[in-house]
């Protein structure tokens, strides 16, 4: 049987190997957790604390050097943004693209008129252009009409379908 040390002044006596690794386990979970509680507890003030005396000190030299960037600055976030903004339209667009059929709303067959497939996306976007025509749409759902709008223009691109009038030229060039 293997002798150990027991923490906090606890005498020495005999114990099992199995014993033995779950004492070492425990020791080695209160060693990092205390490391990592101390790191926190000690770590992040002090960077905050650093950071506030650092923008206290160069204040004057921070605002003048803001001032002279603020334009590159302002375009950069715009860049970031849009860039940004289309990336995640094409990510809704592809995922809603593999989870649903890609299937024109309007019905195939209405009365005793069939549709082909091309007329039935335009009717789609005709549909979604005089929605927006009305007005009073709240933002929410101008952004789901101008994804809708893309959604349609990708679809009737894959299957090889002419550009409706309901979708403008820069609708269909972003699709």
């Amino acid at each position: 049987m293997p002798i150990t040390a027991i923490p906090k002044g606890v005498e020495l006596r005999k114990i099992t190997a199995v014993q033995k690794r779950a004492l070492d386990e425990l020791i080695t979970k209160e060693r990092g957790s205390s490391a990592l509680t101390t790191a926190i507890l000690v770590g992040i003030p002090s960077v905050i604390a650093g950071s506030a005396v650092l923008a206290y000190v160069f204040k004057e030299e921070m605002k003048d050097w803001y001032e002279e960037k603020k334009g590159e600055i302002v375009e950069a976030v715009k860049t970031v943004m849009e860039k940004t903004g289309g990336g995640i339209v094409d990510v809704v667009l592809d995922a809603g693209n593999k989870i649903f059929r890609n299937n024109p709303k309007t019905p195939e067959v209405v009365g005793n008129q069939t549709f082909t497939r091309c007329v039935r996306w335009e009717l789609d976007a005709v549909d979604i252009l005089s929605i927006v025509q009305k007005g009073n749409l709240t933002k929410t759902e101008t952004i789901q009409a101008g994804l809708n709008t893309i959604y349609i223009a990708k679809n009737m691109k894959d299957e090889g379908c002419s550009r409706p009038s309901a979708i403008s030229q820069a609708q269909w060039d972003q699709a």
